[in-house]
């Protein structure tokens, strides 16, 4: 199997027992975006060639050990033009990182060379509003990835990306990844830090991980997560290790289905994924229960 198709606790589990490098994931990774971007389009500005601002294999200490992470183009990189997909930011280059990104660095992960296609500024939910491209559904050419993480989650889909980060405001992380069949997350509001995120709405704005299994997932948020003091919202409250939690099941968790979502004009197809789903959370224990959102008419 190709290193590039792997999820990323399975390459640190092969890093870790020197049965590759992050610097042949890397390589694995730019020939897979040399083969099909040209089909997805998850990435922009493909024609600069830049040297990845952590060099893979030069830090293998830290929880990441030199595996690339994917960034949205509203995310701060020295180093690396960040443009929201938008011709007004054009060859933009930030004096800074984004917290996030040190976070990475510091966790030794290496920041891939190439920015996500979003829809321009976060104002989308198709990634066909971009100034550059629109970015396509790996699953289905002719069908829209979500957005506005669109590049983020057809990356990760088309294995373009083992893992990345993208921004959430009202879906722009989990619409997408529900699109791509990828694993997305927005977390907790203040949980990580939006320093160096370009704001949609800052109230609202928050950072997180686009991966190919759950694992990954908490593997990636507790390596970005955490208090910062450029960040007035950011919580100071420890990080947990996420990955503790998996596999306990959800037997005492109570989950909430709006009725004011089961409407009519409600796609035929999608109802009945959505129930089978339904189905499957009480086989595995879960409380389901009928709640109401008075207010969805208006959002």
């Amino acid at each position: 199997m190709e290193l590039h198709s792997q999820s990323g606790h399975q390459l640190l589990d092969l890093i870790k027992n020197k049965k590759t490098t992050a610097k042949e994931v890397w390589e694995s990774l730019e020939s897979r975006v040399r083969a099909i971007d040209t089909k997805v389009n998850a990435y922009v500005r493909k024609d600069e060639k830049r040297e990845p601002s952590l060099k893979p294999d030069s830090q293998q200490e830290g929880k990441l050990m030199g595996l690339a992470v994917t960034i949205k183009d509203n995310i701060c990189t020295t180093g690396m033009n960040t443009e929201c997909c938008s011709k007004i930011l054009k060859n933009f280059s930030p004096p800074y990182d984004a917290t996030v990104i040190n976070k990475l660095k510091t966790n030794a992960a290496s920041i891939f060379n190439l920015k996500a296609n979003m829809d321009e500024f976060a104002f989308g939910s198709s990634t066909e509003n971009s100034a550059f491209m629109a970015t396509r559904n790996p699953w289905d050419l002719d069908s829209v990835p979500g957005g506005s993480s669109g590049g983020s989650a057809a990356a990760v889909a088309a294995d373009e990306a083992i893992w990345a980060l993208g921004s959430d405001t009202g879906g722009s992380i989990r619409q997408p990844a529900a699109f791509c069949g990828v694993v997305g997350l927005k977390p907790t509001y203040g949980r990580v830090s939006r320093y160096g995120l370009i704001a949609f709405a800052s109230s609202l704005d928050q950072i997180g991980p686009l991966t190919k299994d759950v694992e990954d997932s908490a593997i990636l948020l507790e390596a970005i997560a955490g208090h910062d003091q450029y960040d007035s919202t950011s919580v100071d409250i420890a990080v947990p290790d996420y990955k503790k939690s998996l596999g306990s099941g959800i037997k005492s968790v109570k989950i909430g289905i709006p009725k004011e979502y089961f409407i009519e004009g409600l796609d035929p197809e999608i109802k009945k994924i959505v129930g089978e789903a339904i189905d499957q959370i009480k086989k595995l224990g879960a409380q389901v229960q009928e709640v109401s959102l008075a207010h969805t008419e208006y959002a």
